[in-house]
């Protein structure tokens, strides 16, 4: 189960158990609205994927489920946990600040590639108050 709570500190309690831990895109959809009042979040945090992939969203994903805000997804078998929740990219894009941490030597090829101008999923993000943190080694 997941714990929300707001600033005055009611609280709500998400099941995890209806789709293989992830828990009812709905369910989540429905708490959201009810805890945030501007229908957003303050701040998100992202990574980059070796294969270009943030916040769950990979090439080949497959969307299971999904509200305005909210999805629920399926990626590659091989990886761990290949039934995800995540957030979709027009609340990242609606937030008030966005970055995307980027690390490690692994990375070097797509971020070379997003720099020509090669497409992935990170591509999608378009906050207006986006930064991108790119470890030294990549640059």
């Amino acid at each position: 189960a997941q714990k929300w709570s707001d600033e005055d500190g009611k609280e709500a309690v998400v099941s995890t158990q209806s789709t293989g831990g992830c828990g009812d895109v709905a369910e989540y959809q429905m708490v959201f609205e009810r805890y945030c009042a501007l229908n957003k979040f303050h701040y998100v945090l992202l990574g980059l994927g070796n294969d270009g992939h943030t916040a769950s969203h990979f090439q080949q994903s497959r969307t299971l489920a999904e509200t305005p805000n909210f999805k629920h997804v399926e990626v590659d078998a091989n990886v761990v946990s290949p039934k995800r929740m995540t957030i979709s990219f027009d609340l990242i894009n609606r937030s008030e600040w966005v970055s995307i941490l980027v690390v490690g030597k692994e990375k070097r090829e797509v971020i070379q590639s997003i720099k020509n101008g090669d497409v992935y999923p990170v591509s999608k993000v378009s906050n207006s108050q986006l930064t991108w943190f790119i470890d030294e080694v990549l640059l």
